[in-house]
């Protein structure tokens, strides 16, 4: 049995990692790492700028070994306190550690240890206090604290439905710019379709795999109450990561077109693509400052920000893509897209930084403000920030270039298949959120019970989170299959892309059986730990399955859009047999073990 220290966090210096969603048609990197590495809180403690920085530096130094940590917003659920852990635990608990404190109440409630005296934001602090020690005494008395289907439902569903919303806002961004190109023409929908999915694949998501260093360095510099360098870091990142894509952003203006020449046939195409990078470049530091904006405030426990500016920019950006595409006053035509993204990215940005400034929030996420950086400390310690953020930057390119080698594929079947493969893709890609949602919800609820050492109650969390994806898969094929002729007749007017999205789409509503239940067996995977696995087969499905798969299928058996889709599904089936496998044949005394050695060693250091 755990030992008390070992149950769910209860600290400010929690490790959190963001969310990699993409704001292009492709889904979101499914095992998209941070990293983890060891800390004792208030190892640090307030120190100045340098001296702070060196020594927390050091700390990182002597820490090598690390480990992925996917999309879940919490890690494995327990850090290591020290012989005084119970005062540390009591000094200002943020949002999410209250979050968890419920979750232990509820559980003490369902085991009949506690009675219901009201919620817990009405619960005076000894009662809290109490709380822990009934946990604790539980644990110590051998009492095994189990769930139900029922609890773990409930808990599943609360914490994934706002994710569902946020997710489909960002995936919103670039829905409106497929929906509003498509109604121009299919030269038009396959030109943003190759130009978002080249701009994912060369900038946007290595920007974001780069940024979740900041997912480790701002949350350990947080979590030591070294607010300084929480800015410090901030500005750091952004600065390199604009610096580092500068020549690439100068690629997409002066040869972008030349080098998609050299790999689609359609020239035409090439060069709606090639306009499309150059106004969207404009938009990328502005991308860059919000990524590393929202990872900034997110290390403080403020994860709300970033969804009350999509509440703005997400509808903002479908009315910008309708004026200056499709508006015969105000449109300018295929421009307006990219425009539009351009633009919002800016707005996205601007919008982190007013709620930073003139936030009331409890947290003031102004205090690891101190100044702007100096010049002598941009590059200092850059290997370090680099050496955590690329596997990042290795696992999300896997998934993006898989998708946009299909994407080249379409392009030799020819324009109205590739234009009809940007409608599949966002259709898919809104679908995927919901299962996406649940499994980000999944590999945070199992992390905290290996953190406490139940077992016994992953094992029916991973049961109930498949069981949700069902029901999420089944409400996907139905409004995909009903719906397959009123989706494709919204996304576009053209006879031919309309008759071949309809004869794509069954294929597509069957496949979110699978899509589903790989996106939850993730969840589990990341929860228990086996992140590695879970990468390892991601790339082994999508390279050795599905792409060639997919080849063979469309261009030696001539089934043509059909072929790409057919392979894709063949590559969802691979994973989620061999993660369902990977989830229910895990050694679950191994990985609490693994869970107390990685948590122990924070308290060495």
């Amino acid at each position: 049995m755990a030992p008390p220290s070992k149950q769910f966090t209860h600290t400010t210096g929690e490790r959190r990692s963001s969310v990699i969603h993409s704001s292009g048609i492709i889904k979101g990197g499914i095992f998209a790492p941070v990293d983890y590495i060891p800390q004792e809180e208030n190892a640090i403690g307030d120190v100045d700028s340098d001296d702070g920085e060196n020594r927390y530096e050091s700390l990182l130094d002597s820490n090598n070994a690390y480990t992925l940590q996917g999309e879940g917003l919490s890690s494995y659920g327990a850090t290591s306190d020290s012989n005084n852990g119970a005062s540390k635990r009591s000094s200002s608990r943020n949002s999410y550690s209250r979050d968890l404190l419920e979750e232990e109440r509820d559980l003490l409630l369902d085991n009949k240890l506690i009675s219901d005296d009201g919620p817990l934001n009405s619960v005076p602090e000894e009662e809290e206090e109490q709380i822990r020690q009934t946990w604790e005494d539980a644990l110590n008395s051998g009492k095994i604290i189990s769930t139900t289907y029922r609890r773990e439902c409930q808990v599943l569903m609360k914490n994934a439905f706002p994710l569902i919303f946020t997710f489909v806002l960002q995936n919103s961004l670039s829905l409106a710019s497929v929906f509003t190109t498509s109604h121009l023409g299919i030269k038009e929908l396959g030109g943003i379709t190759l130009g978002s999915m080249t701009a994912n694949i060369t900038g946007f998501a290595a920007i974001q795999g780069l940024c979740t260093c900041l997912d480790t360095l701002c949350s350990q510099a947080y979590g030591a109450k070294n607010y300084h360098l929480v800015g410090i870091l901030l500005q750091r990142c952004a600065l390199i990561t604009i610096i580092f894509f500068t020549p690439i952003l100068c690629i997409w203006w002066l040869w972008s077109e030349a080098i998609l020449a050299a790999l689609i046939p359609e020239r035409e195409l090439c060069r709606l693509a090639a306009n499309y990078l150059k106004v969207v470049a404009l938009g990328v530091p502005g991308f860059v400052f919000f990524e590393c904006g929202k990872r900034f405030l997110q290390c403080q426990g403020i994860f709300h920000a970033s969804t009350i500016v999509l509440l703005f920019c997400a509808p903002f950006n479908a009315v910008m893509n309708y004026m200056l595409v499709l508006d015969k006053r105000f449109g300018i035509g295929y421009l307006g897209a990219p425009i539009s993204v351009a633009v919002n990215y800016w707005l996205m940005a601007l919008g982190l930084l007013l709620y930073t400034m003139f936030t009331n929030h409890k947290i003031n996420p102004r205090k690891c403000w101190s100044g702007t950086i100096k010049p002598n400390q941009i590059f200092k310690n850059w290997r370090k920030m680099f050496s955590l953020a690329l596997p990042g930057i290795v696992m999300v390119e896997a998934e993006f270039l898989g998708f946009e080698i299909l994407t080249i594929f379409a392009s030799h079947l020819g324009t109205r298949e590739l234009g009809a493969q940007s409608i599949v893709s966002t259709i898919a890609s809104l679908a995927y959120q919901v299962p996406f949602s649940i499994s980000i919800s999944t590999s945070t609820r199992v992390a905290n019970f290996i953190g406490a050492s139940l077992y016994q109650n992953c094992i029916a969390t991973c049961k109930v989170s498949l069981l949700l994806s069902a029901v999420a898969s089944c409400f996907n094929m139905t409004i995909i299959y009903a719906y397959r002729v009123p989706l494709a007749n919204a996304f576009s007017k053209e006879p031919d892309v309309v008759n071949l999205v309809v004869s794509v789409l069954p294929l597509l509503a069957f496949m979110q059986i699978f899509d589903a239940f790989n996106a939850c067996t993730a969840g589990c995977l990341r929860g228990q730990g086996q992140q590695k696995i879970g990468g390892y087969i991601n790339v082994l499905a999508f390279y050795c399955v599905g792409i060639p798969m997919s080849y063979f299928l469309t261009f030696n058996c001539g089934l043509g859009m059909a072929g790409l889709w057919y392979g894709i599904t063949s590559a969802l089936v691979f994973m989620s047999i061999f993660q369902s496998y990977a989830v229910f044949s895990c050694n679950w005394k191994e990985a609490i073990q693994a869970a107390k050695s990685r948590n122990s060693e924070g308290s060495r250091v």
